[in-house]
């Protein structure tokens, strides 16, 4: 909430027009019993240690001080309550944390909480309520009615405050809830502490006063316990669901979207450390968005000194002031809180976690402690997926030219023939390449040179591949692709391409048998053999199969240098 100099101007100009007028009108015009100055002190110390032990229920936090206030009222008149909501009030600037200026707060709610008590005591007396003997029904009714006004006057008056300030009231739907609930719920407290009092005195203090505050109390303990408990709960889940991701991409976007369930945010990000202090944003979320580039912070290229950006313990940022601590770092207008966590593997930072929310205040030292668990988790969650994604990567490739190796080319062809059967692709062709006489290359120049020629003509192919293609190393001086929708007739085309250009590219190697090492230019041609699905094989196997019968009768036998397409009964040479 920002607070202008307008906004201050307002309200204490209301403040002097409307606290004092009200504060003549309970005087004068509403009823009032004779101060008992003694009991009166009591219950102002009730009230303080009431408002000092808050409850939170479903993220709510309450504080139940309202039972004393409308026993005071019950018992002395308006202007007594309206002392003692005053002085409530006066106890509230200091108890919670606001960056609102204090005296600005100070006369907005003593503004609210005088209205709130001149209404609600009119509507007592309306009903039929008096300070003197009357009916029980007629007491409860008058209660009823006065507790009802009291929350719903006061709702009222939160919600006309977040208008004013343009402030998002969505979120006063559960808190208005809650507040009447507590506010109904406290009323017979009040009313049978009330019947007490005028039957035993100050004693009644002891009979309901002292066990609702221990009530009250171990209610407060047992619930912050709980939460706790609750957040370590989930905290042990999300550890579960990042052991079970095996790619880091999962990792990230697991993290990000369930640590939501134990910290609430608004916007969260994942920053990387790099060498030299570099930053690179690896993953985030704003609302419900995470593709694309971030629109609700922005990070500097490189980290420095003195940036706000700790590396070694989490920090939370409760205030606009304080979140531009953070210098070179630029969040949405909207934020008003800020945890930054630093990622350590093996005691080093790594990274940086990075959660916003729009409300004040929304974290707390618990959230600390709960954010350095769930990190930990993280890392070692990414150490374990990089580790996997390493062995993958080994186990499918070939180790010399970095394609796929034989294996994944088995599996990934038996996987396009499966989506070929359920319709996903309408055909599917295979290439395979060999290259001529590559026997006496190896024999020629050495085998460290026949090793670059097979990666040379590698990234060749490396050069046709398109999306969906697979390329892979079948073995020895043999290629393969795997091409998803390519008609025969396009297959076909892109072989001839290729063989073309193997036949014009000159390829400079140093061979490793000769004495004097120097450059040798070498000329090399390739052999290929090309099938399709459905017309050519019913499987995989045989696709890949007729593809290198295609390869040797039409293109090694018909004298190499050839594309030889595979027929039901004969293997045709295109060139």
């Amino acid at each position: 909430m920002i607070v202008t100099a307008k906004h201050k101007r307002v309200a204490y100009l209301l403040w002097l027009i409307v606290v004092p007028f009200l504060f003549f009108l309970a005087f004068y015009r509403f009823p009032i019993m004779p101060y008992d100055y003694a009991n009166m002190a009591i219950y102002l110390a009730f009230l303080i240690a009431t408002m000092t032990t808050s409850i939170s229920l479903d993220r709510a936090s309450l504080t139940l001080e309202k039972w004393v206030v409308f026993s005071v009222f019950f018992q002395y008149g308006v202007l007594a309550e309206m002392i003692f909501m005053q002085i409530a009030m006066f106890v509230s600037l200091f108890l919670s944390k606001s960056p609102t200026p204090k005296l600005f707060r100070f006369a907005v709610n003593s503004i609210s909480f005088a209205v709130i008590s001149i209404v609600s005591s009119s509507m007592f007396y309306l009903f039929g309520g008096s300070l003197l003997e009357m009916k029980l029904g007629t007491f409860l009714l008058a209660g009823f009615v006065y507790a009802s006004t009291y929350s719903l006057i006061n709702s009222t008056f939160m919600y006309l405050l977040f208008k004013w300030f343009k402030r998002n009231t969505s979120v006063l739907k559960k808190v208005f809830w809650w507040d009447y609930v507590a506010t109904i719920l406290l009323l017979p407290f009040a009313i049978t502490f009330w019947l007490l009092t005028r039957q035993f005195g100050d004693k009644a203090f002891l009979l309901i006063g002292v066990p609702f505050l221990i009530v009250l109390l171990v209610s407060s303990k047992y619930m912050k316990s709980n939460k706790l408990n609750d957040m370590l709960s989930s905290s042990t889940v999300i550890g579960h669901h990042l052991a079970d991701s095996l790619r880091v991409d999962d990792v990230f976007h697991t993290f990000i979207d369930k640590i939501k369930d134990v910290i609430p945010y608004d916007n969260a990000y994942i920053v990387d450390l790099r060498v030299g202090g570099n930053l690179v944003m690896l993953a985030y979320k704003e609302g419900e968005f995470s593709d694309g580039t971030p629109t609700r912070f922005s990070l500097p290229l490189k980290r420095s000194e003195g940036d706000g950006l700790d590396l070694e313990v989490t920090k939370i940022l409760l205030t606009k002031k304080s979140v531009a601590s953070l210098n070179g770092y630029t969040f949405d207008s909207s934020v008003e809180s800020v945890i930054t966590a630093p990622i350590k593997r093996n005691q080093k930072t790594e990274g940086f976690l990075i959660l916003t929310s729009n409300e004040r205040y929304a974290y707390e030292d618990v959230h600390i402690k709960m954010v350095d668990l769930l990190t930990g988790y993280f890392a070692t969650a990414v150490e374990k997926a990089r580790y996997y994604e390493r062995t993958v990567e080994k186990s499918v490739t070939c180790g010399l030219t970095g394609l796929y190796n034989f294996r994944y080319l088995e599996s990934k062809l038996d996987e396009e023939v499966v989506r070929y059967h359920t319709g996903e692709v309408s055909t599917l062709s295979t290439i395979i390449f060999d290259i001529d006489h590559f026997k006496s290359i190896n024999d020629t120049y050495g085998h460290q040179s026949g090793n670059d020629l097979l990666c040379a003509f590698a990234k060749l192919l490396q050069s046709y591949e398109m999306d969906e293609m697979t390329l892979a190393r079948y073995g020895g001086e043999e290629f393969v692709m795997i091409l998803p929708n390519y008609e025969k007739r396009e297959a076909i085309e892109l072989a001839e391409m290729i063989r073309k250009e193997m036949e014009q590219s000159s390829f400079e190697i140093i061979p490793d048998l000769s004495e004097n090492r120097e450059p040798t230019i070498v000329n090399m041609t390739v052999s290929i053999g090309v099938a399709t699905l459905p017309m050519d094989a019913k499987d995989g196997k045989e696709l890949l199969r007729n593809a290198d019968r295609a390869l040797y009768i039409g293109g090694k036998q018909a004298g190499r240098n050839r594309v030889g397409v595979y027929e039901e009964e004969s293997e045709n040479v295109v060139s």
